[in-house]
């Protein structure tokens, strides 16, 4: 009888090793790879829309008035800034301006990925 106990034992540790091993087919967690591959930041990236309330050139950022703070976002060489469906730079964007784009979140501020400078136009009759 202790042999078998012993050889269960073994069997089971040898098993325990090995199922280290199944969540490495897993095929969801390779569909998130492919998703994350494809569209690289943009998958993390949250949508903004709000009205500019600072701009700061030489430190590559501005403000959006939020319901509780300000939140900062971050401009690097890969933002996209629009103004009409054509690239613009920060210079463009002014106080006041309303903007709608796409950021990811870090510690203490946003890094916007994408910047479109106006308003967002109504797509129908207003409502009387």
């Amino acid at each position: 009888m202790t042999r078998i106990g012993l050889y269960g034992l073994g069997m089971l540790v040898v098993l325990m090793q090995g199922a280290g091993h199944l969540h490495a087919a897993d095929p969801k967690g390779a569909e998130k790879d492919k998703t994350a591959e494809k569209f690289g930041d943009m998958a993390k990236a949250l949508p903004f829309v709000g009205t500019v309330s600072s701009v700061d050139a030489s430190g590559r950022s501005f403000a959006l008035n939020g319901k509780a703070k300000e939140r900062l976002f971050r401009v690097t060489d890969k933002t996209e800034i629009l103004l009409d469906g054509k690239p613009v730079a920060l210079s463009a964007l002014t106080v006041g301006a309303k903007v709608q784009g796409s950021a990811i979140k870090h510690e203490t501020d946003w890094e916007a990925k994408k910047v479109t400078i106006g308003a967002k136009e109504a797509t129908g009759q207003q409502k009387k």
